[in-house]
C-alpha cells in the first residue's frame, strides 16, 4: 500500500519536468525565429539621397495657327479670276480672286470727270471773290459740290477695292470652296489662310500651379504622329480668368514650326517645366501603402526596423519625392517589407 503513493509522486514529477522542458524549448524556438530566422528577416536596403527633380505639369493641348482667317467675299458679283493654289504659300497682299468690277470702274471714271469739272469751276470762283463780294456764296456752294463728289468717288473706290480679294498675311492656303466664273454673295468663303510658321498651343493648367507659371517658361511638346520627337516652345500668354467649372487657367504657348510638321487641330502632349530643385527621393519599391497612407521601414543603428509614415510628392520612374517623414541618409528597406513589423532585427543582403 505504501508503494502506490510513491509511484504517483514520481509520475507527477515526471509530468511536471516534461511540461517545463516543453515551455523552455518553445520559448527558445520563438526567440530563434525572431532573431535568427534568416528566411524571414533577410532584406535589401537603400539610403535616402537628394537628387535634382524637375517639377512638371503634364496636360493635353490643341495646336492652333499663329494667324488664321477665312477668305471671304466682301460684296456680291461674278468671279472673273480665281488664283487659289491649295496648300501653297502666299505673301501678304497677293491677289487671290477678282470679282467683276466693270460697273465700278465706269462709275469711278464718271465721278473723276465730274470732280475735275467742279474743281475747275471752284478755281474760277476763287478768282472772282477777289473782286466781287457776291461771288463768295457761289464759292461756298461750289465747294460743297466738290466735297460731295469727292465723297462719292471715295465710296466707289472703296467698293472697287473690295472687288479684289488679297491675302491679309503670309500663310498657307486651304482648300478652295468656289470656282472661277461662279456668282458669289457677300460673306461667301473662298478658302482659308493659316500662318503656321509658328504654332500656338492652347492648354489648361490647374489653379494649384498658377503661382509657379511665368511667361517664357519652357514647354516640351510631343505628338503621336512623330513619336518621341520633342518640339520646344515657351509660354506666351495666360488668360486672366479661371474657368469656374474646371478651376483651371487657359495658357497659350508658341512653337517654332519652320519645317511645317505641326498642323492646326493636332492633339499635343504638353509638359510644362515648372522648376528644378534638389529633393529627397525614396525608391518606389520601399513604399508600403495602407489605405490612403504610405509607409516605409527605416533601419535603426541596431539593425531593428521601424515603420514610418511619409508624405509623397512627385513621381519619377523608379523613385518618388518625399515631402516629410525621412531625412537624407536614412536607410530604408526596399525588398522584404512584406515580412517585417516594428522591432524586427534584419539581415542585409545588399544595398
Amino acid at each position: 500500500m505504501s508503494q502506490q503513493p510513491t509511484r504517483l509522486i514520481f509520475i507527477i514529477l515526471a509530468a511536471l519536468l516534461g511540461f517545463i522542458a516543453y515551455i523552455w524549448f518553445s520559448a527558445d524556438n520563438n526567440k530563434a525565429q525572431m532573431n535568427g530566422g534568416n528566411n524571414q528577416t533577410t532584406v535589401k536596403t537603400a539610403k535616402i539621397t537628394t537628387a535634382e527633380l524637375s517639377r512638371q505639369v503634364k496636360t493635353l493641348g490643341t495646336a492652333l495657327a499663329y494667324d488664321s482667317a477665312k477668305i471671304v467675299a466682301a460684296t456680291s458679283d461674278y468671279l472673273t479670276l480665281l488664283d487659289i493654289n491649295e496648300g501653297q504659300q502666299v505673301k501678304k497682299g497677293q491677289l487671290l480672286a477678282q470679282l467683276n468690277d466693270t460697273e465700278e470702274k465706269a462709275r469711278v471714271n464718271e465721278l473723276k470727270a465730274l470732280l475735275n469739272e467742279q474743281k475747275r469751276q471752284l478755281a474760277r470762283l476763287n478768282n472772282l471773290t477777289r473782286t466781287q463780294a457776291s461771288a463768295i456764296s457761289l464759292q461756298d456752294e461750289q465747294q460743297a459740290k466738290v466735297n460731295a463728289t469727292q465723297a462719292q468717288l471715295d465710296a466707289v473706290m472703296a467698293r472697287l477695292s473690295e472687288m479684289q480679294i488679297k491675302a491679309p498675311f503670309d500663310g498657307l492656303l486651304g482648300l478652295r470652296q468656289v470656282s472661277e466664273g461662279a456668282y458669289i454673295s457677300t460673306g461667301t468663303v473662298l478658302t482659308t489662310l493659316d500662318d503656321i510658321s509658328v504654332i500656338r498651343v492652347e492648354f489648361n493648367v490647374s489653379e494649384r500651379y498658377i503661382a509657379d507659371l511665368t511667361l517664357d517658361m519652357p514647354l516640351a511638346i510631343t505628338n503621336v504622329a512623330y513619336g518621341e520627337t520633342k518640339f520646344v516652345g515657351k509660354i506666351k500668354a495666360m488668360d486672366p480668368r479661371l474657368d469656374p467649372v474646371t478651376r483651371s487657367i487657359k495658357v497659350h504657348g508658341t512653337i517654332e514650326n519652320s519645317d511645317l510638321k505641326l498642323r492646326p487641330g493636332m492633339l499635343l502632349n504638353v509638359t510644362v517645366e515648372l522648376a528644378n530643385n534638389k529633393v529627397l527621393q525614396v525608391p518606389e519599391k520601399a513604399i508600403v501603402p495602407l489605405q490612403n497612407r504610405h509607409y516605409v521601414f527605416v533601419v535603426a543603428a541596431d539593425d531593428s526596423v521601424k515603420q514610418v509614415e511619409i508624405t509623397l510628392g512627385q513621381r519619377v520612374p523608379g523613385s518618388i519625392e518625399v515631402l516629410s517623414g525621412l531625412a537624407e541618409g536614412d536607410e530604408v528597406v526596399v525588398e522584404g517589407t512584406q515580412k517585417l513589423r516594428n522591432g524586427v532585427v534584419v539581415t542585409r543582403v545588399g544595398q
